[in-house]
């Protein structure tokens, strides 16, 4: 399916961050270069895009304001992505792709097309797959068909796999929830979210909007979707933390106090057939991140004691092998057991995964896992004398990078150890021209500033301030990364800024 003429676009109750326009599409399979290119006698190629594995110093490079959307509640989500060279945001009303250096036409592919008739709920966060060689973005969008005459609305799960650098569409599902739970069922919020990146398989968890949801399975369910097939199946009940090769580990729990009956699942994502339970008789268990090997789950359960008054929990961390099942062990917290508390987890895409509570806003407790064993390697918490407790924002190959006392940090993912930040203030507002200080680097454009990124395609880099929100990315890749400014500062019209951050060490 080709993604959305300018025409569908402007229909689309004006789309995010299509301030822009929505240009034409590189045709040249598998090349960065912009239309033409390289290809057209007297038109000089692009230079080659900045690159460091892992950037341990970033800089703002752009700056797309996202308009408010006419009719938009406060509910309404917008998140920041990077697959490969390409900077996104995705909303409900669809994806919008950007090339880190401006060196192609932006795109965007709607939610859908048939907005008269078909809401957007939720959408989940963007995931980076590899598909035949292609930077591949996934996002699924949880939506309710109102429905035509006498039919009732039913629920819908889209999932679509873009290619990241021209925005076409490499495969689509659609699952009715009807079809499983009966007529009239609808789901909210995306609950959970996974995705193995060499398959592009994921499956996605969801609440349903029923109130049978109990008795029928769709409180909690799982439906898998695979690119290659382009089939997707629901299994209920479950809640899923992580896929691999098609199979899928999952939590199934009440969720209630005094339930004890949280269970750790491993099934097959297609078939939806259950191999192995792990019972854990916790009364919550939650499905918190998927590292390239062990699935992640919180679990607590109160612990009651006639002879004391105090109430204690028991309360941690499960990580659970995806491929053999295996339960590792439990992870708990070193903060106590007069609270329930779970984790925060981040995966670094490699080997390493990182987690942290929080409480009241704030961040306090940080644990470093190696996730090729699925045990905690370091940690510390709120009452170290030495240390703060980051905010930790995102993580990619070896690197966690967050935010402490309001400054930029990057920690050493392995160790927990402080990298210690590049010359020069990652904070202010960078010049339209950098060079990457790292020799083993290709160098950043330069040139003319009117061709740069921050002057393109709508960019406007005035709108980064770093008093809105230290400047910390959430999304990552060799090639750069971006955030989301959460402040409209005095732009009523703008609803978020899309930061778009270029690596420089």
């Amino acid at each position: 399916m080709q993604r959305p003429t300018a025409k569908a676009v402007a229909t689309a109750a004006a789309l995010l961050i299509l301030v822009a326009g929505c240009g034409g599409k590189d045709d040249n399979k598998g090349s960065d270069a912009p239309k033409g290119g390289g290809d057209t006698p007297g038109t000089p190629a692009p230079p080659p895009v900045a690159s460091f594995d892992p950037p341990k110093g970033l800089t703002p490079v752009a700056a797309y304001g996202i308009p408010v959307e006419k009719g938009a509640s406060d509910d309404d989500t917008l998140s920041a992505g990077m697959v490969g060279q390409t900077a996104l945001v995705a909303a409900k009303t669809g994806l919008t792709g950007r090339h880190i250096a401006g060196q192609r036409d932006p795109w965007t592919v709607l939610a859908t097309a048939k907005t008269e008739t078909i809401t957007t709920a939720d959408h989940s966060d963007v995931m980076p797959v590899e598909l035949d060689g292609k930077d591949v973005a996934v996002i699924a969008y949880s939506q309710i068909d109102k429905g035509n005459g006498t039919q009732k609305a039913k629920g819908l799960l889209v999932v679509q796999w873009i290619d990241a650098v021209d925005g076409k569409t490499i495969a689509e599902t659609t699952t009715d929830f009807t079809e499983k739970f009966g007529p009239g069922t609808t789901a909210g919020d995306i609950s959970s979210q996974s995705y193995d990146a060499a398959t592009g398989q994921v499956a996605i968890g969801l609440h349903a909007n029923s109130s049978d949801g109990g008795k029928n399975g769709s409180r909690d369910f799982t439906v898998f979707a695979d690119p290659k097939t382009q089939k997707a199946t629901i299994t209920p009940f479950i809640a899923p933390a992580a896929v691999l090769n098609g199979t899928v580990v999952g939590a199934k729990a009440s969720n209630n106090e005094g339930a004890h009956d949280g269970t750790i699942v491993i099934f097959d994502g297609a078939s939806g057939k259950i191999s192995k339970q792990i019972p854990t008789k916790m009364d919550y268990l939650t499905p918190e991140a998927s590292g390239t090997k062990h699935a992640y789950f919180n679990g607590s359960s109160y612990v009651p004691n006639p002879k004391s008054m105090v109430y204690t929990y028991n309360s941690g961390l499960y990580a659970v092998d995806i491929a053999t099942g295996t339960l590792v062990g439990q992870i708990k917290s070193t903060l106590g057991t007069e609270k329930a508390y779970g984790y925060s987890c981040l995966s670094d895409q490699a080997t390493a995964v990182v987690c942290s509570t929080g409480q009241n806003g704030g961040t306090e407790e940080i644990i470093g896992i190696d996730d090729t064993t699925g045990k905690k390697v370091w940690g510390y918490n709120k009452n170290s004398a030495s240390r703060v407790v980051p905010l930790t924002t995102g993580a990619f190959h070896g690197v966690v990078y967050g935010t402490a006392q309001e400054q930029p940090i990057m920690l050493d993912a392995k160790t927990g150890a402080d990298i210690p930040q590049p010359s020069g203030d990652p904070s202010s507002t960078p010049s339209t021209s950098t060079t990457p200080t790292d020799g083993t680097s290709s160098s950043a454009p330069t040139g003319d500033p009117s061709q740069d990124v921050g002057n393109k395609f709508g960019s406007d880099l005035s709108l980064f301030d770093p008093k809105l929100g230290t400047p910390s990315p959430t999304a990552i890749t060799e090639y750069g990364a971006t955030y989301l400014q959460n402040d409209k500062a005095d732009n009523y019209d703008v609803d978020k800024v899309l930061i778009a951050m270029k690596p420089t060490a």
